[in-house]
């Protein structure tokens, strides 16, 4: 009988056990490739924004060197141009440059017609004349600001760049100004 009772215990595992032991193992493994292959894409669409933020940047670098002729017709140029390296042939760049346009300063410092009265009423900066007895000077406001407009609407423009993968149309875009040195800056505001 002993012999008996200890066959039975070397029998091995039942077909039962075999069976959950081979679902959780392929639930494991399952569970670890999926992870892995998250990792290859995530890996995989890093790579791809450094190389799109490298193109990126390096075309700003380039513009900030050596700027565009600043004239009327590369006041709302746009273009889009292939790079001309072997290696980043499926990538193109959009290049766009346009004048800075600021908004109108009455309408920030609330002169008349620019903004509701109790923002007339309340502010009281530096710009009161003793003259007027609490009123500004509008007139020579608007003359100082409306001259510093234009002289900064002349002098900075604004160029973006944006790199686009042709293939994947994944892209990265950065933005700067530029400096127009050929511009003369007026700084006579007739009194």
């Amino acid at each position: 009988m002993d012999q008996k009772v200890a066959a039975a215990r070397q029998r091995g595992f039942s077909l039962l056990e075999v069976m959950i032991a081979i679902t959780l193992f392929a639930f494991f493994i399952t569970a670890f490739l999926t992870s892995q292959g998250y990792n290859v894409s995530d890996s995989a669409l890093s790579e791809e924004q450094l190389v799109l933020q490298f193109l990126c940047e390096r075309k700003i670098n380039e513009l900030v060197l050596d700027p565009p002729k600043f004239t009327n017709a590369t006041a709302n140029l746009k273009e889009t141009k292939p790079f001309p390296e072997k290696e980043y042939e499926n990538y193109e760049y959009t290049l766009e440059v346009k004048k800075l346009t600021l908004p109108d300063f009455t309408q920030l410092f609330s002169q008349k017609g620019g903004a509701s009265a109790e923002a007339s009423e309340g502010y009281d900066g530096d710009y009161y004349n003793d003259s007027n007895k609490g009123k500004r000077n509008a007139a020579l406001e608007k003359m100082i600001f409306d001259e510093l407009k234009k002289n900064i609407e002349k002098v900075v423009w604004q160029a973006r760049v944006t790199v686009t993968n042709k293939e994947t149309r994944y892209n990265f875009t950065l933005s700067t100004f530029l400096t127009n040195y050929a511009e003369k800056i007026q700084l006579n505001v007739g009194f």
